[in-house]
């Protein structure tokens, strides 16, 4: 299925709205999550980003009102404007209110909260350590609740096998996206609305377009298909080399669709030829054991996935920016010829 099981909202959406929850944006957004019944996942980071930027900006809100009194006394005469009854009475019920809204919106949506329990914090850290995506240079160089936000994403989609909706406008989290097929990118809110919203039909031209050019995607596969380990059923033979002689993509399925991009999955059809090597009674001498060697052809077929950005005009692939296929050995069952 091409639409994405769950979303995840990025703290920036939010502000980009100025945590209005009323924006046309938000608004025009909700209907379609709940006819489409998607699941809202929010990591504990992510929350935590939330309830922290909605403080920061009730603070804010709240020094630019005393400001306008201290500038502009006579506001005070105004009978709309709000009266000065404390800054911690005043802090508590602007927090208070906001926090309210974001309950509220949270109310709209079936809403599964993600913890630490399938984080892994050594793989976070190779990122930081490597400054991979969000993990960034400069300012971005200590984005944790991000990294944490992603890593608890693809813990969530690896158990449940969904794919998911992530909507941010940083860049450094459309990066990250990339590294995994199930992580579905989308830069503002009205791109994932308009997907969800697409006609089926749209689904199959896309798909069409995909299968009119699978060179990148081809060759994608003959690269993972080198790294594959390849041995006999029967244990007597020994694999001395390999050599991939041809692939073909079959079988095309979109899977997932993001923003410019969307994942697939396909079969990949995989001709080789080995060399074998064995120890037999020897031909001439029955009475003592030789060693042979022998080529054998053999063909296969594996499952493939592969994230990929498209051609913003012609929706062909633009660039494959992961593939992966579902063996790491391939079990070869030709015999050497005259060795059955």
């Amino acid at each position: 299925m091409s639409i994405p099981a769950a979303i995840f909202l990025d703290t920036n959406v939010f502000a980009g709205q100025q945590y209005n929850f009323s924006s046309t944006a938000i608004s025009t957004f909700i209907p379609v999550v709940q006819q489409a019944k998607l699941k809202l996942l929010l990591p504990d980071p992510t929350e935590r980003e939330v309830k922290r930027q909605i403080d920061t900006r009730s603070k804010e809100a709240l020094d630019a009102l005393n400001d306008a009194r201290r500038k502009a006394p006579f506001l005070s005469k105004w009978e709309h404007f709000p009266k000065d009854v404390g800054n911690h009475f005043e802090t508590w019920n602007v927090r208070r209110i906001a926090l309210n809204e974001w309950q509220e919106f949270l109310r709209k949506f079936d809403v599964v909260r993600l913890g630490y329990e399938g984080l892994d914090v050594r793989t976070v850290m190779n990122w930081y350590d490597a400054s991979t995506p969000p993990f960034g240079i400069g300012k971005k160089r200590k984005e944790f609740p991000d990294a944490f936000a992603v890593a608890i994403l693809d813990a969530y989609a690896r158990k449940t096998g969904v794919h998911i909706a992530v909507v941010s406008d940083d860049g450094d989290f459309k990066q990250a996206c990339e590294r995994f097929t199930s992580l579905m990118y989308f830069p503002s809110l009205p791109r994932l609305t308009e997907l969800l919203l697409a006609d089926p039909a749209k689904v199959a031209a896309l798909r069409t377009a995909i299968e009119e050019d699978l060179d990148d995607i081809a060759a994608g596969a003959w690269a993972a298909a080198e790294d594959l380990r390849f041995y006999h059923y029967d244990d007597k033979y020994e694999v001395e080399r390999s050599r991939i002689k041809d692939v073909s993509i079959d079988d095309v399925s979109v899977v997932a669709i993001g923003d410019q991009s969307c994942t697939l999955t396909f079969e990949v059809g995989i001709s080789s030829e080995h060399t074998l090597r064995w120890r037999d009674w020897d031909d001439e001498d029955r009475s003592s054991y030789s060693t042979y060697e022998d080529w054998i052809s053999d063909d296969a077929v594996v499952s493939g996935t592969a994230k990929v950005r498209l051609d913003e005009k012609t929706r062909k692939v633009k660039e494959v920016t992961l593939l992966e296929i579902d063996e790491v050995e391939i079990e070869l069952t030709e015999s050497p010829r005259g060795r059955w």
